[in-house]
């Protein structure tokens, strides 16, 4: 495997984990669940919630507020990113030191 196809392999993986622990957090955080914070759930005045590990999405409840924070949401694209980059960057090493070894 060429190195920057390991890069690559090792960047999904981290943006994967990263969007899973998002939709985790959002389904966890929200009164109804994931299908709040998409709009698709049942409950009445429940309060549907986005982001990890920075909340930046909150809408609903018995006195209705809707608050975007996009200082959060950017906070939170750059974690994701560089945790993408920084797994990428480990598999590289890890691949290039086994193919040295082995």
């Amino acid at each position: 495997m060429s190195g920057s196809r390991a890069f690559l392999n090792g960047f999904l993986a981290g943006l994967l984990v990263f969007l899973l622990a998002n939709l985790l957090a959002a389904h966890l955080h929200s009164d109804c669940g994931l299908p709040a914070v998409f709009g698709w759930d049942p409950c009445a005045d429940d309060i549907a919630r986005a982001g990890f590990p920075f909340i930046f999405f909150e809408e609903g409840g018995f006195v209705f507020r809707s608050i975007f924070n996009l200082p959060y949401l950017l906070l939170d694209l750059f974690l994701g990113f560089g945790m993408a980059v920084t797994t990428g960057w480990a598999v590289y090493r890890l691949r290039s030191r086994k193919s040295k070894t082995g």
